[in-house]
């Protein structure tokens, strides 16, 4: 997908952080006893509320991944964790980051300044590109 704008970009890491999301994981569950996993509530023998299915990313969305990581990983370790953080926190979900939990896991005060560094960085990583 080329980036035209900002917005692009804010769009390109939050999809980004949807397709690491979606990967499998790095390492295999190891089965630890021989009994199935089971619902632990009352509904634990009939039909069961399963969540959604997460697909697997395409080779063009894995691809975007890889593009994005070689240009954040240049950036600064600040500017780096933000960005990160607000593309994680927006991923799969429809009102964007979630400008306090990324100020409370940051350590900073608040949510404003965590906005306006997020979009310094974005600046920054558009100049770079």
């Amino acid at each position: 997908m080329p980036i035209k704008d900002i917005d692009d970009l804010h769009v390109s890491l939050i999809e980004a952080a949807e397709t690491e999301r979606r990967l499998p994981p790095a390492r295999r569950k190891q089965k630890m006893a021989s009994w199935p996993d089971y619902p632990l509530d009352w509904h634990g023998y009939g039909w069961t509320q399963a969540g959604e299915v997460m697909l697997r990313p395409t080779a063009d969305q894995i691809d975007s991944l890889d593009y994005l990581f070689g240009l954040v990983v240049a950036m600064d370790e600040e500017d780096r964790r933000i960005i990160w953080a607000a593309a994680h926190s927006a991923a799969f979900r429809h009102r964007g980051p979630q400008w306090t939990k990324i100020t409370k896991i940051l350590g900073l005060n608040d949510p404003r300044m965590v906005k306006r560094q997020y979009k310094d960085a974005l600046i920054k990583l558009w100049y770079r590109l």
